[in-house]
Parts: structure tokens; C-alpha cells; sequence
């Protein structure tokens, strides 16, 4: 399997170029992991920011777009084609969640249905390739827990002994970035959550959150041992904040401690 050299890496642009710029990025890493181990594993993040950028993967980008950006797919990978854009090898990604609102899938606040209204109606991604949270069930404890069996269990890492060694990485895991520095459903006043080391997915309090309210989220050695982590912002507050994150001069706020161990790292801001 390749091992990728820890590097980070900042953009920031209109609302067009980071969009088209972001999704040729997933799309060049989704071959590059099918190419070296057969399948593509995406996280999805939730709120509006990402909006766009799912829109622009369920269309393709224009194959002119990836030497534009100095992409390259993997030699000899066939490629899904339309046109004269590349698309998603949607048969061969698996798709996760970053982090939910205890809510039903359709109900408006849904972080599943803002994705189902913008990429899964619109893509054909086998239904048995979606693993939703179930944040839905009563208990937001156990259906943390059932979400991270399935995480597990997609991944044949067994759940016992809970150890550091015993995490999953994603191909891909997608972050948002609020103006209060949280990312996923981890916020700067909830300790526990943040300093959580052994679980991958956890039930949280959000009482600052938009809405308030209990929430599900995958925890910070989860998101750190991903292959790549791209946060996806969307506006000038944010791409401020942002910077101040990547620069290192803002170093105590949720979004500051992702720092994937064996990874790269890429922020994403969008300006209109």
C-alpha cells in the first residue's frame, strides 16, 4: 500500500475554482486508491459549505481540469467518462459520515439528506455502499456504537482491545469548518470529546451548535489516520479562521488538532 509523506496545502479562491479544484482532487484520489488497494472510501461532511462540491462530483469535471491543477490519474486506470468529463468510479466508492444530527435521514437538518439532495439522487452509488449514521434511534450512545462496529467491520479491524493501533483510515475524509473553530461534531468546549482516544465514534452534546441539540461524530484519532483530509470552507469569516489554523496561529480550537499522523492535509476556502 503507498505511503504518503505528511504535507499540507492551502487554497483559496471563488466559490467556482475551489469547487472544481476540490472535486478534481477527489476524483484523482479515488483512482489512485482504487489502483492501489481496489476501492475509495470517502467521508462526507455535513452543513451548507460542502454543498457545491458534492454537486460538482455527482456531474464530473472536465478531463482539462486535472492538468490545469497539476492532477494526474493513475497510469493504465480506466476511467469513467462523459462526455468530456471524468466522473466518480461511483461502483467502486464507499461512502461514510463525518458526524450527524440526531434527527431522521429526512428531516431538514439531516446531514444524509442534504447529501441525498445534492449527490446520491444524482450519482449511481450502490445503495450497499452507503453507511449511514443512525442517529435516528433513540439511544445515541448505542448508535454511535453501531456506527462504529460498521466502520470496523468495513475495514476487518477488530473492536477489542481498544487500542490507538486498532484505527482505520479513510482514503478521504471531507471537513467543514465553523466560525467557532469545530469541525465534524466536535466543539471546543467538550473536553471529553476532544481528548476521546480509544472510540471512533461518539455521542456528543451541542449546545452550541446550529441547531442545538445531541449529535453523533467520529473522533479525532479516526479523522487523524486518514489518507487525506480536506476541509471544505465557504465564505470570508471562515477562510480568515482558517488561515490563522493552517499559519498555526490559532492553536486551541477543535479544527486546529486535525493533523493527519501519516497523511495530507488541504483547506479548501471558498469566497464569493
Amino acid at each position: 500500500m503507498n505511503n504518503q509523506k505528511r504535507e499540507k496545502s492551502f487554497y483559496s479562491g471563488s466559490v467556482a475554482d475551489m469547487t472544481e479544484h476540490a472535486a478534481a482532487l477527489i476524483i484523482t484520489e479515488a483512482y489512485r486508491s482504487i489502483a492501489d488497494h481496489g476501492r475509495f472510501s470517502l467521508v462526507l461532511a455535513g452543513g451548507n459549505s460542502p454543498r457545491s462540491l458534492y454537486r460538482q462530483l455527482a456531474d464530473g469535471i472536465e478531463t482539462g481540469c486535472l492538468e490545469h491543477y497539476g492532477l494526474r490519474l493513475p497510469d493504465g486506470e480506466q476511467t469513467e467518462k462523459n462526455g468530456q468529463c471524468t466522473l466518480m468510479p461511483w461502483q467502486q466508492t464507499w461512502i461514510f459520515w463525518g458526524d450527524e444530527r440526531c434527527v431522521p435521514p429526512g428531516h431538514p437538518e439531516s446531514n444524509y439528506r442534504m447529501a441525498e439532495e445534492t449527490l446520491l439522487l444524482h450519482s449511481p452509488l450502490p445503495v450497499d455502499h452507503l453507511f449511514r449514521i443512525p442517529a435516528e434511534q433513540a439511544d445515541a450512545g448505542r448508535a454511535a456504537e453501531a456506527y462504529e462496529t460498521a466502520i470496523r467491520s468495513f475495514f476487518s479491524i477488530p473492536g477489542h482491545p481498544h487500542t490507538p493501533e486498532n484505527v482505520p483510515a479513510f482514503d478521504l475524509l471531507l471537513l467543514g469548518l465553523g466560525e467557532d473553530g469545530h469541525t465534524a461534531s466536535l466543539f471546543a468546549g467538550n473536553v471529553q470529546a476532544l481528548q476521546e482516544s480509544m472510540r471512533l465514534a461518539i455521542a456528543v452534546d451541542a449546545p452550541n451548535g446550529n441547531p442545538p441539540g445531541k449529535r453523533i461524530t467520529i473522533t479525532l484519532p479516526l479523522i487523524n489516520h486518514a489518507r487525506n483530509v480536506l476541509f471544505f470552507t465557504f465564505g470570508k469569516a471562515k477562510a480568515r479562521l482558517a488561515e490563522k489554523i493552517y499559519r498555526k496561529e490559532e492553536c486551541n480550537l477543535p479544527a486546529s488538532l486535525v493533523s493527519p499522523v501519516n497523511g495530507r492535509l488541504f483547506w479548501f476556502t471558498a469566497q464569493p
